[in-house]
Formats: C-alpha cells, sequence, structure tokens
C-alpha cells in the first residue's frame, strides 16, 4: 500500500466512513481491522464506558453558547448570575471545600491562591475572570495579622504546562488526590506590604464583586435517581407567587432524619421551625412567630403541656372528655361536664373542694373569716381571702375598693395577708417610684406613666412566691415593721395589687380591709331553714313582708298607687326598696322594668317638622313642612294600642300663608300591615292634624279626628 500521507483528505465525514486500526485483542498475526465513525461513536458514548473517563477534572463547568446557536434551546444552561458581597470562604465554622492562601513572586507580585478539595463548591459557584472584571474586595488573616485588597487579574490556567509559573492556575497533587489552585493576582490596600511566602488564611471573606454562576433548567426536569445538595439551598419559584414555578409536590416520604433537618416557615427572623432529634417532631421558632390553627384539628391522643418529660412534675392534659391540671405533687383539678373536682395524686376525689377566695368585706368589724360553706350536700373550703372572683362558686362575686380620697402612692413591699391586714416581709426595690403614681377617689385600676414601667414590672415580676404586692399612701412615713410584723389595715391604708398587664401597663389593685362580697342566688340555707327569695306567694297577706313557716317563703303584699287630680299615692308600707310594679293612669298603663324604676311622661314626644323621608315612632307628634317634591312616612310595626300624630302644614309658608301645594305626603305601613284597610295613605288635604290609632290586623290604623 501508498504511504498514508499520500491518501486524499476526506473533508466530509461520514458515519460510515472507515479508519483503520489495530485489534489488541486478535491471536492472529494479521490483527489490522477496520472500524466505521459510528461504531467508534458509540464506544465512547458508552458501550465500554470504563475505557473512557467520565469525570471532568474540578474547575471545568457547563459552559454554554447562546447565542443563536442550537444550544440556545438546551433544557440546562449556565448563566451568569448576581453578584454577591461578603462571601465567606474561610472560617472557623464555614466549610466552602477550599482552603485560601497568600504568596508573592520575586518580582514583589502579591497573589492569592484559592485551593479546591473537590468537595466545595467554588469553582463552579463563581465566575472567576469576573473576580477581576468586578475589582473584587477581600480581606483575610494570615499569620495572626489582617490583610486586605483588590483582585486585578484572573491567571487564567494552562494545564498542558508541567512547570507553569507560580501565580498561574494549575493543578496540584497530595498523595493521590489532584486539587485545582486557582490564582488570582491582587493589590493591598494602603500601608500594607506582604513579602513572606505562601501562607494559609485563618479567615478569608470576598467583601465584594462575586459573580456567581447560576444553573438553569427549562421545562420539566426529571431525575431517576436522588438529587443532592451538599452545599447552598434549594429555591423553588420566585418571591412573587404568581410567578412559575412556584409548587414542589412529593409522591412519597420527606425525610427528617437528624438534628440538622428541618422545615422553616418565615423568614430569618420571625419564623415557625418543624425539626427533629431523630425520633421526636419539635416546633418551635425564633421571633414572634406563631402557630396559627383556622381549620377543623381532631387529636386522637391525649394533648399534654409541660416543660419536659417528667410526669409527676406539673402539667395539663386535655382528654377526651377533661381537662386535668396536674400540681407537682401529683394532686390535680379535673375540669369536666359534671364540674370542677379536686383530686389526689391517686385520682380519688378530695373530701373537701376548694374554690378561689375573694377580698376581704368593707369596713365591717372584723368578726373572723369564712372558711367553707356547704352547696347542696357538697362541702367547699375557702382559703385565705385574695384578689379575684370566685369562680368556682356561682353568685359569689367582689368589688374592690379605692381610696376614700385622692392620693399618690407612696413606698411598695411585700408581704402576706393575715386577719385584718398582712405581715410586712421586705420592701420592694426601689422602694418608691420616681413619680407618684396619681389615684383618684375610689380608682381601682390606673395606667401606669412611661418612667415607671421599668420599676413597676420589676415589682411584679419579682414578686417572691407566696407574697403578694403592697404600697401606701406618700404620706404614710411610719417605718415598716420587721420582718414578720403586723401591718394593721385599720390604722394604715395599704392597698393590694391584684394584677399587671405588661401589653396595655394597667395595674389593678384594692384598698386592704375593704370593698363588697356579693353573692346572688336565689335560695339561703340557715340552720336548715330554707329562705326563698324569688318565689312571692299569690296568696293576700296580712302584713307587708310576711315568712311563711310552712313553705320557708319571704313574701309582700302588692303595691298600689292612687291616683287623683291632685297627684297620687304610693303605698309602700314604710318600705322604700320595695319597687313599683306597675301604674295605671287614665287608659294608658306603663309597665316598670325589671329594676322597677317608672317615668312618667305627659302627652306626646314631639318628633319635630319633617321635610324628607322619615320613619315615625310610636306615640310621636310630627309636622309634616312645605316640600318641593314627593315624600314618604314609614310607619312602625303596630301593636294594638300604638298611636302616631300628623299636622299637615304643606301648603302653609313660612308667614302661615295657603298657597295649593304641588306635591304630596305619602304614608306607607309596614310590610303587609294596612291603613284604614287600605295599603297606603295619599295625604290630600294640605292642612290636615290627625292621629293615626292602631286597632288590629284587619283594620290596620285607623285615621281618627281629622280637622
Amino acid at each position: 500500500m501508498a504511504k498514508i500521507s499520500t491518501y486524499t483528505i476526506d473533508s466530509t465525514i461520514e458515519g460510515a466512513d472507515k479508519l483503520l486500526g489495530t485489534d489488541s485483542a486478535s491471536t492472529s498475526a494479521l490483527a489490522t481491522r477496520n472500524y466505521t465513525i459510528d461504531s467508534l461513536k458509540s464506544y465512547i458514548n458508552g458501550n465500554q464506558p470504563a475505557n473512557i473517563t467520565d469525570t471532568i477534572p474540578l474547575g471545568f463547568f457547563l459552559s454554554v453558547n447562546r447565542e443563536g446557536t442550537a444550544y440556545e434551546r438546551a433544557l440546562v444552561r449556565t448563566l451568569a448570575g448576581s453578584v454577591v458581597n461578603n462571601v465567606v470562604l474561610k472560617s472557623a465554622t464555614v466549610n466552602t471545600g477550599c482552603d485560601v492562601y497568600l504568596n508573592t513572586l520575586g518580582s514583589g507580585q502579591v497573589f492569592l491562591i484559592i485551593r479546591d478539595y473537590n468537595n466545595g463548591q467554588f469553582a463552579v459557584d463563581y465566575d472567576l475572570a469576573d473576580f477581576a472584571a468586578n475589582s473584587a474586595t477581600w480581606s483575610g488573616t494570615v499569620g495572626g495579622v489582617v490583610h486586605s485588597g483588590t483582585v486585578t487579574a484572573f491567571n487564567a490556567p494552562d494545564f498542558s504546562n508541567s512547570s507553569p509559573e507560580a501565580n498561574a492556575s494549575q493543578y496540584v497533587t497530595s498523595g493521590n488526590n489532584k486539587y485545582t489552585d486557582w490564582c488570582f493576582n491582587v493589590t493591598l490596600d494602603a500601608g500594607q506590604t506582604y513579602t513572606g511566602g505562601q501562607v494559609a488564611f485563618t479567615e478569608f471573606t470576598f467583601l465584594t464583586g462575586s459573580q456567581q454562576i447560576d444553573t438553569q433548567a427549562i421545562g420539566t426536569l426529571k431525575v431517576t435517581r436522588n438529587i443532592e445538595v451538599p452545599d447552598g439551598n434549594v429555591v423553588i419559584g420566585t418571591a412573587s407567587p404568581t410567578t412559575d414555578p412556584r409548587n414542589l409536590t412529593v409522591y412519597g416520604a420527606i425525610e427528617l432524619p437528624t438534628s440538622e433537618s428541618k422545615i422553616q416557615f418565615g423568614g430569618s427572623t420571625n419564623n415557625v421551625i418543624m425539626s427533629t432529634d431523630g425520633s421526636d417532631l419539635t416546633i418551635a421558632g425564633t421571633g414572634t412567630g406563631k402557630n396559627v390553627v383556622s381549620n377543623s384539628t381532631r387529636f386522637t391522643e391525649d394533648v399534654i403541656k409541660d416543660t419536659n418529660t417528667t410526669s409527676g412534675d406539673g402539667r395539663t392534659i386535655m382528654g377526651q372528655n377533661t381537662f386535668t391540671a396536674i400540681n407537682t405533687d401529683g394532686t390535680r383539678s379535673v375540669l369536666s361536664n359534671s364540674g370542677v373536682q379536686l383530686q389526689n395524686s391517686l385520682g380519688t376525689a378530695l373530701s373537701e373542694q376548694q374554690v378561689s377566695g375573694n377580698a376581704p368585706v368593707g369596713s365591717l368589724t372584723n368578726q373572723g373569716y369564712l372558711t367553707s360553706i356547704k352547696i347542696d350536700d357538697n362541702w367547699f373550703q375557702l382559703p385565705a381571702l385574695t384578689s379575684g372572683v370566685a369562680e368556682a362558686l356561682p353568685g359569689l362575686t367582689e368589688t374592690l375598693a379605692g381610696p376614700s380620697g385622692n392620693i399618690i402612692t407612696g413606698r411598695f413591699f411585700y408581704g402576706t395577708q393575715n386577719a385584718a391586714g398582712c405581715l410586712f416581709q421586705a420592701a420592694a426595690s426601689p422602694a418608691s417610684l420616681s413619680t407618684g403614681e396619681s389615684i383618684s377617689i375610689n380608682e381601682t385600676s390606673i395606667t401606669i406613666d412611661s418612667g415607671n414601667r421599668t420599676d413597676y414590672e420589676g415589682y411584679w415580676t419579682n414578686k417572691p412566691s407566696g407574697q403578694e404586692l403592697y404600697f401606701v399612701e406618700n404620706t404614710y412615713t411610719t417605718p415598716f415593721p420587721a420582718q414578720g410584723g403586723q401591718l394593721n389595715d385599720q390604722s394604715v391604708n395599704m392597698y393590694l395589687v391584684v394584677a399587671y398587664d405588661t401589653g396595655t401597663y394597667v395595674t389593678t389593685f384594692g384598698k386592704q380591709g375593704f370593698g363588697t362580697l356579693n353573692v346572688s342566688t336565689s335560695t339561703f340555707n340557715i340552720d336548715s331553714e330554707t329562705v326563698k327569695l324569688n318565689t312571692i306567694p299569690q296568696s293576700a297577706k296580712s302584713n307587708f313582708v310576711y315568712y311563711d313557716t310552712a313553705t320557708k317563703a319571704l313574701s309582700h303584699n302588692p303595691l298600689s298607687v292612687l291616683g287623683s287630680a291632685n297627684g297620687a299615692t304610693y303605698d309602700y308600707g314604710g318600705n322604700t326598696d320595695v319597687p313599683v310594679v306597675s301604674i295605671d293612669f287614665d287608659n294608658l298603663q306603663i309597665t316598670a322594668p325589671a329594676n322597677g324604676v317608672v317615668v312618667l311622661k305627659q302627652g306626646y314626644a314631639f318628633g319635630g317638622a319633617q321635610t324628607a323621608d322619615f320613619t315615625a315612632a310610636d306615640f310621636t307628634h310630627y309636622i309634616l313642612d312645605d316640600i318641593t317634591a314627593n315624600k314618604t312616612v314609614s310607619l312602625p310595626v303596630g301593636a294594638v294600642g300604638d298611636s302616631i300624630r300628623f299636622t299637615n302644614m304643606s301648603s302653609l309658608d313660612a308667614n302661615g300663608n295657603y298657597s295649593a301645594c304641588s306635591y304630596t305626603w305619602t304614608i306607607n305601613p309596614n310590610g303587609s300591615e294596612k291603613i284604614m284597610r287600605s295599603s297606603t295613605l295619599v295625604l290630600d288635604e294640605s292642612t290636615a292634624s290627625f292621629e293615626l290609632y292602631y286597632s288590629d290586623a284587619t283594620n290596620g290604623w285607623i285615621v281618627n279626628g281629622i280637622n
């Protein structure tokens, strides 16, 4: 055969073209073989993948020409991303898979070396040449000294050169591993010098000009195996909820296997985080992020509130039919549809059921304190009286008492309630507010001034367990007794602080030894004698107030008011607290409301002169004035005996002169009701006065006395 160099070059390559080669596996002396272009292509693309490398050296990334080529329609594109600042490449806590070094040439040129260890993303995250184009600034600590400067050039690699320049990007080999050194020429900021050799940074940050690289997938991306993101975030959609893509649909489990796994709702400051320790689900968050449940939620197990997993140190349980609060000693309070029950640590009901107490009663002489009360067959133990409402005892409430005159707060102290006063424990710190709070007569709550709120909240939150917060008036300057000493509320005005709202700054207080205990009930059991207060017998009684020993009831005769030309006489039998039930005055009967207060009015109320559409009211007299268009009066719902009066003056001018009116007033009944058995009444007599009286459903409102 001729020399290979003498053959003509085929300028058009086709798949069926043949190449000449040697079959290495042949045992024949004639091992020369032909190979087609298509067979070689198949070999490289996957027929024998072990013979062709399937890895790309770190430092190379997909670069796509998008300028009008077929790649423009590629499913995956590599694009220039945003320029970001403050990119940390080296610190005690950040691992980007690279180290950063500072070095110099003999010429004095200072350069950076970023060594990629193959487990990071530096090379494929950033456009290296743009560090120089953007004049990226940097700062780092090397050899214990802080250096900073600006990138002036990216030193492109020449991987084919076995002896590249020291500041050229190149491969470095360490054992069996090959790494990539990316090199950048830099200038140091004014006043800085560096003459040492290659030294590693302990901290390094690109302050500005970090040009990121983004990979964009066009259309549907199907992944048949795992997606692994060892570093960085996965973002689906954009900040705009109307821009696609925006949804993540998962057919299968979202697995959170370790304590590093979490799902975060909200921003970086206020959020709610769902995380795990490997077994339990924890819902927590930072800032003001809250859990808001607005749909129907069903729990198939008890819901437990506590601070740890120890069952005997206090917890609250919401169960199927009960709500249980467990104390640290195991005793509990159980709320169910049958009421509130106190139980011991074994769940057995206590013989005496405790309820919340009330403040001491008024200025009455102290005769001791109520400690228990019997309702039906149950005994309830009352604790030492504290502020608040006895919620577990229906009908028992309290009214706090304020000062008898205007006062200014003085010293604050802590104490324990005892008999007609309290036992002094310790003065608050500071002893008094910087500016005393002014309290008006009878006031029991105020809003704390802004300058006092820090000290006042300290008073409240630092209240020792089992003690209460008190204050005295600024006029009381007598030294407090020693710890445990008695302060008597009959000799000093002291005020018990009931509550303080840190959101509204409103505090509630009451004068110790004063106030009112209110009992609202229909029956009292006094020494086995039942006194009924709500059942008044209908039979006549000989006395005004009568106690029936048979029925154990208190009753009184009906009251009577006798009217005459000169007035009315109220026969009250000497008891001014008995209300009037009703008054019959002529044919107008007014029934007293529940409080027994009766208001008597002379005649009809005046509804004024009307010139526009309006709705009339019962027992009211209206003037229908001059109008410039047809107008309508709407009647209220009629009841037998209701009356409304009208005077039509629509044809009279301001001086009382008559001129025929071009417009009319029309009166319409309510709904399907009638006026003179008709559905409407048109007033064609423009100077008439009359009354509409409601008789019944058949006749409706009837006209009375036209004149």
